[in-house]
């Protein structure tokens, strides 16, 4: 299998915890962001986003993984989708039992699931947020978030003490490393050779 989130996943009896976490520190905000647009509170959408991540560590889950030739992206989605649907048939003080478990009916990866604007547009903002965190806190970066927050060139170059054309040449320099890196972390939950219709999917989101 390619270097992606599936073979990760596929590790998940040999290290349960490794696998739990990098699925919560990777994937759980767009999953938490899109909850709470469906109308469920912040506590209730991290309790979904958690069953999320159990859904798809289960080992019959698991086995069905090298069945399933889409998006990673796509795939979380649906599942975040049909956990909604089981929590929104029992009571909040059920959901929030330990003891509780919801229902594990569906849990097949549907063959028609699709993909949903909203949900990307989160992912993509959870995307870029991590890329930009890997590049570090060095002024062009720096500025660069301060460009994406609606800065404009002038102000930056104010703020940080800097000439214009230093804020401009440095602005270009962290997008295209900025560029690099999305890449990188988009070749991580699909195989290598879908990353660039991947982009084009989510480029009117960039």
């Amino acid at each position: 299998m390619p270097s992606t989130p599936w073979s990760t996943i596929l590790q998940f009896r040999a290290n349960p915890d490794k696998v739990r976490d990098l699925l919560i520190r990777r994937y759980r905000q767009p999953v938490v962001e899109f909850t709470i647009l469906q109308g469920l509170s912040p506590h209730d959408a991290e309790d979904v986003a958690q069953e999320v991540v159990l859904r798809v560590c289960r080992e019959n889950f698991l086995r069905k993984a090298d069945e399933i030739r889409t998006k990673f992206r796509t795939v979380l989605l649906a599942v975040t989708k049909r956990v909604i649907v089981s929590f929104r048939r029992h009571d909040t003080a059920a959901m929030r039992d330990k003891r509780r478990r919801i229902p594990i009916e569906g849990l097949d990866f549907p063959v028609d699931a699709e993909d949903d604007p909203e949900f990307d547009r989160l992912w993509v903002k959870a995307l870029v947020e991590r890329a930009l965190t890997s590049l570090g806190d060095d002024a062009s970066v720096q500025a660069l978030r301060l460009q994406l927050k609606g800065r404009t060139y002038q102000q930056i170059a104010d703020r940080q003490g800097r000439k214009v054309t230093d804020i401009t040449n440095g602005i270009h320099r962290a997008r295209e490393r900025l560029k690099r890196e999305i890449e990188r972390l988009i070749s991580e939950y699909v195989p290598r050779e879908d990353v660039e219709a991947e982009i084009a999917a989510l480029r009117r989101f960039l």
